[in-house]
């Protein structure tokens, strides 16, 4: 491979993400495309992203990891009863309204059974994929993730699974103390250096330009 091309946090931002693709001039042939997550909610094509990404995957080779909003999803159609606050209060609603053929319904608890009962069947073959998404991934000079590792451990493999995806501020005021280089997303870099531009820190570089909120 010539290249590894490494995208964060594209939230259902699908065109942005084809554009990006052919502004760089992706090549499966030459390049590794990695992708560090959170593939759903805060933007508007959710589904196609999804298919997009399983598509990349697949086909193409791509590597796609496991993000925190991945994982509140799967939560979600597991335990819609328990998690229905706090997935919607993270844009998880509109994600769910694309899958489902009757988004106005009457939003009530028996809704929200129905409508995961209804994607569950209809899209098993993305929710089996979103399963089965790895929490990171290591080369020898990169480790890749979606929030980061934690930095207190002798072997950051054993970090957690939902420390990988939702780790902040242990990880980002810490150093790991590597010889590696973790590439991750999770917090935009706006809130890292004042800037949606690729932040570089000690032996860490953060990608997420918050391209949802109208960033990078």
């Amino acid at each position: 491979m010539e290249r590894i091309l490494a995208i964060s946090d594209i939230h259902g931002c699908y065109n942005h993400l084809v554009k990006l693709l052919l502004k760089v001039g992706y090549n499966p042939d030459k390049d590794q495309l990695i992708l560090l997550g959170d593939y759903v909610d805060r933007g508007t094509r959710n589904l196609a992203t999804l298919n997009f990404v399983k598509i990349l995957v697949e086909k193409y080779g791509a590597i796609a990891l496991r993000g925190n909003h991945d994982q509140m999803l799967l939560d979600w159609l597991e335990s819609p009863s328990e998690y229905s606050f706090t997935y919607f209060m993270n844009g998880g609603l509109d994600t769910i309204k694309e899958f489902v053929d009757n988004p106005n319904d009457i939003v009530c608890l028996d809704t929200y059974i129905d409508w995961s009962i209804q994607i569950k069947e209809k899209y098993k073959d993305i929710i089996d994929f979103l399963h089965n998404l790895p929490c990171y991934h290591e080369t020898d000079k990169y480790i890749f993730v979606h929030a980061g590792i934690n930095p207190f451990l002798k072997d950051w493999r054993n970090t957690s699974k939902d420390e990988f995806i939702w780790i902040r501020d242990e990880f980002l005021d810490n150093d790991h103390g590597l010889d590696k280089v973790v590439i991750h997303g999770h917090t935009p870099t706006k809130y890292l250096h004042d800037s949606a531009d690729i932040y570089f820190g000690n032996k860490k570089i953060g990608i997420d330009g918050a391209c949802a909120y109208g960033y990078q």
